[in-house]
């Protein structure tokens, strides 16, 4: 017969994904920029985040998405996906940092848009099997923007991140 553990309720909690309200009203929390960039988390799932921003609050001179806010927004999804990594698998930290970046712009992005993060399934296998072990991990994530109107993608982000327990 197989034992099962018993799971505090602290510890179940961790344990179920972040929803999207909840992954915002971190985010507003903890980087409180986000309000005044229009910042709306609209889905999490264990490989993706998506989250839906305003040209308005990020417009540059020409109308268009600021380059500095599109980097930041990117960084921010990269970000999101590994807080539900973290909580899907039980732990608690959200000691990470961005250690490089590289951001490639296609396209001018001339509407509302979409930022979205992901990682493949062996790469979140790999990250928490390295950060159990070693207590300390390293990822690139990556992220790219697709503007609304007609789905563009305009924009490409990878970063590497670091993590420790």
């Amino acid at each position: 017969m197989t034992k099962i553990p018993y799971l505090s309720p602290e510890r179940l909690y961790r344990l179920i994904p972040m929803t999207p309200q909840e992954l915002q009203n971190l985010f507003e929390k903890e980087i409180p920029l986000t309000k005044e960039m229009g910042v709306s988390v609209t889905s999490v799932t264990q490989y993706e985040v998506h989250i839906k921003a305003a040209l308005q609050p990020n417009r540059n001179h020409k109308g268009t998405a600021f380059g500095g806010s599109q980097y930041a927004l990117c960084a921010l999804a990269c970000y999101g996906l590994f807080l539900n990594g973290v909580r899907r698998e039980g732990q608690n930290t959200n000691n990470i940092v961005i250690a490089n970046g590289n951001i490639q712009y296609h396209a001018p992005v001339t509407t509302d848009f979409e930022i979205i993060a992901k990682w493949g399934k062996s790469e979140y296998q790999t990250f928490f099997q390295n950060l159990m072990k070693n207590k300390k991990a390293k990822i690139q994530l990556s992220a790219l923007i697709q503007s609304r109107a007609g789905q563009e993608t305009c924009t490409k982000f990878s970063g590497d991140f670091v993590a420790k327990l």
